[in-house]
């Protein structure tokens, strides 16, 4: 009986299937609610206020239809709170419940880390100031409001294992109608975001009224390099190099025509090694197989019929 049930735990645990999955952008990013911040990492009443102190702003004006770069800043990390570990919010409002801003009329382009999220996390912090931006691009002109949000934990003092949240006022972004004669990126460009370490990307930057394009990337030191570009019809291409690790880079591109010269965001891209994924269906042709070594195994050790009764025979002989 024993061995038999030894054999019927090891078979199940066979028969699980591996569940293999990654996240390049981090264990914690994602779209997310400010209800997440304030409940999803315990109970909602033990969370206490932040004191730190949040802002947001875009790095000049916001046309509608093209990318803008919205950039939050966090202040009082090491005098406020003692913390190595921050969840940061991008919002566009506080009812906790459809506060994403693609719920509002915004695309998020990219969240800085390689994906395109409105949470992202930061599993170090070593000053007193974080600041973080977000590629976004409005399709309707006028008002909108963002916020930023925050929770973090606290390492020491009477509050330590805590945890903390806070949200910010509400900062007006103005959407603005683009001049028809402005040269600008095709409002459905899609920036890339990720690659595998090892692969080149070939950028394709399709463009609105613009006669001349220079792409420029630059390195996580600074060093920035001017790319070579060639057009073909209104797309404008160019190669960027490919990364020997993981790592991150970032592009724009300077656009020149009749209206003054336009400069994009730094767009982020990041490299990853290559991940692996599971084929679902040898998942099931495994666990089939699996089922069958299994009651193969059961009909190997249930003792036949006739040593059975020559047992029980023996036993009547001696009483």
């Amino acid at each position: 009986m024993m061995k038999r049930k030894l054999v019927l735990l090891i078979v199940l645990s066979l028969l699980v299937p591996l569940h293999v999955s990654g996240n390049p952008g981090g264990v914690g990013n994602g779209l997310e609610n400010m209800q997440c911040g304030g409940a999803c990492h315990g109970d909602a009443n033990q969370n206490a206020t932040s004191n730190l102190q949040l802002s947001l702003q875009p790095s000049g004006t916001v046309w509608v239809g093209q990318p803008a770069e919205i950039t939050v800043q966090i202040s009082g990390l090491q005098s406020s709170h003692d913390i190595d570990q921050i969840g940061i919010f991008l919002l566009s409002s506080t009812n906790a419940n459809g506060d994403i801003p693609t719920t509002d009329g915004w695309s998020i382009l990219s969240d800085g880390m390689g994906g395109s999220n409105n949470y992202i996390e930061y599993s170090s912090v070593d000053s007193a100031v974080l600041s973080h931006s977000w590629i976004l691009r409005s399709d309707e002109i006028g008002e909108k409001n963002l916020y930023v949000s925050v929770h973090h934990g606290e390492n020491s003092g009477t509050d330590a294992g805590s945890p903390f949240f806070g949200v910010s006022q509400a900062f007006s972004i103005t959407v603005e109608p683009i001049p028809e004669n402005l040269q600008r990126i095709d409002p459905d460009y899609e920036p890339p975001r990720s690659r595998d370490v090892g692969e080149s990307t070939n950028i394709c930057l399709e463009t609105i009224a613009a006669s001349n394009v220079v792409l420029e990337w630059r390195e996580p030191s600074g060093q920035t390099y001017q790319l070579e570009t060639t057009q073909n019809d209104q797309c404008w291409e160019a190669e960027l190099p490919e990364a020997l690790s993981e790592s991150t880079i970032e592009w724009r591109a300077v656009l020149d025509g009749e209206g003054p010269q336009q400069t994009t965001p730094w767009f982020t891209l990041t490299s990853v090694e290559p991940g692996w994924e599971a084929d679902e269906t040898a998942l099931q042709f495994q666990s089939i197989a699996h089922l069958v070594f299994f009651f193969g195994l059961v009909l190997l050790l249930q003792p036949s019929r006739k040593n059975h009764d020559e047992f029980k025979e023996y036993v009547e002989e001696s009483i």
